[in-house]
């Protein structure tokens, strides 16, 4: 799926290489199947996230099929099994979805075109492609096993939407779009976007936790240490925090984790000592 949020939300970070210049400078801009490979360029470019892609971006570039990305316009070009994931608007059917064991993008293109869809909508569900565990599929007993339960019960889903919902998924993922096209200097299209609400969340949890080890736990699959960090600040409040945020319910998730990032400053504190006005006003 895809989403949208105004410039407010975007985490400042070095630009790109000036040696280095986008395939497309315009995230807006409609590209065909035929221009794919443009997307995986601009992948491999310098962002915030290159260190973490690349190990991925080599091993799924050897599995992905020529033909990755297909642009269809309706839901019943696509496999039986993948038609629900699409996301209704009003009247209309729009978005994207992943075909994860056969590598392959299903996009819908926009009212009024027949073969193509903007850049930006590709490249967040290539970013879908490459989450968490990548090419190879994890049943719902090994990801047990491995980082407990899960609230998505589909094995060819990114291990961190499995694992932390909804709007910490789709939120992430768009996020890690939006970022990557900020650090290389490629325009989006402002306006309404579906999950719009998910990326300002995302972006408090990075600024909190930290961009490596979101991104590890994103791209890597490091979900055990992203949850035990977590739970070690905010104990198991966390998982309101992803109930609140998969609801949709952008001030309310916010306000939360200030109240949890307060909590968190006062036992840390010395014993009869409260926070200065200076230490929490960026919680007020």
């Amino acid at each position: 799926m895809y989403i949208q949020v105004s410039e407010g939300n975007r985490l400042a970070e070095p630009p790109a290489e000036k040696s280095y210049r986008p395939p497309i400078s315009d995230g807006g801009r409609f590209i065909t199947e035929d221009e794919a490979d443009k997307i995986l360029t601009i992948l491999e470019g310098p962002s915030r996230y290159h260190d973490y892609l690349a190990p991925v971006l080599k091993e799924a570039k050897s599995k992905l099929p020529r033909r990755f990305l297909r642009i269809v316009t309706s839901a019943e070009e696509v496999p039986a099994h993948l038609r629900n994931r699409f996301v209704k608007i009003g009247d209309k059917v729009v978005g994207g979805t992943i075909d994860r064991p056969n590598g392959t993008i299903y996009l819908l293109a926009p009212p009024g075109r027949t073969s193509d869809t903007r850049l930006e909508f590709a490249l967040h569900e290539a970013v879908h492609l490459l989450a968490h565990p990548g090419m190879n599929l994890v049943d719902e007993d090994t990801f047990k096993n491995r980082y407990g339960n899960s609230c998505i019960h589909l094995n060819d889903v990114g291990s961190f939407q499995r694992k932390y919902c909804l709007g910490f998924g789709e939120g992430a993922t768009q996020a890690i779009t939006e970022q990557i096209m900020t650090d290389q200097g490629i325009n989006w299209t402002e306006g309404d976007r579906p999950y719009k609400e998910f990326t300002p969340v995302v972006a408090k949890l990075i600024s909190i936790f930290s961009k490596d080890r979101f991104a590890r736990a994103y791209f890597w699959g490091e979900i055990k240490e992203f949850t035990e960090a977590m739970e070690f600040r905010w104990g198991a409040n966390w998982l309101s925090v992803a109930r609140f945020a998969a609801l949709g319910e952008t001030k309310r998730t916010l306000n939360y984790i200030d109240q949890l990032e307060l909590a968190w400053i006062k036992r840390r504190s010395p014993k009869g000592d409260y926070p200065t006005r200076r230490s929490t006003s960026a919680y007020a």
